[in-house]
């Protein structure tokens, strides 16, 4: 399995939709936000997974679907 991730939660100030994590390692910055967003980290994914994380995030009631509406809330 590739370790490579990528965020699919919305547009933060300092993380983009959709911007990919090599190596498995999250970016300072990136581990900044977790800690005053923890619902960011639920919507870092494994690149191999993004289809069907896009599918449960449209899902209403889904973890995937949960952690986008609080992080966008905020």
């Amino acid at each position: 399995m590739d370790k490579t991730r990528i965020y699919i939660g919305p547009r933060l100030s300092g993380l983009n939709r959709f911007t990919v994590f090599q190596g498995g390692t999250l970016p300072s910055l990136v581990k900044e936000i977790i800690e005053k967003r923890p619902a960011v980290a639920g919507l870092i994914v494994y690149v191999d997974d993004l289809a069907q994380a896009r599918v449960d995030l449209a899902k209403k009631g889904h973890p995937l679907n949960l952690f986008f509406n609080q992080v966008r809330s905020k």
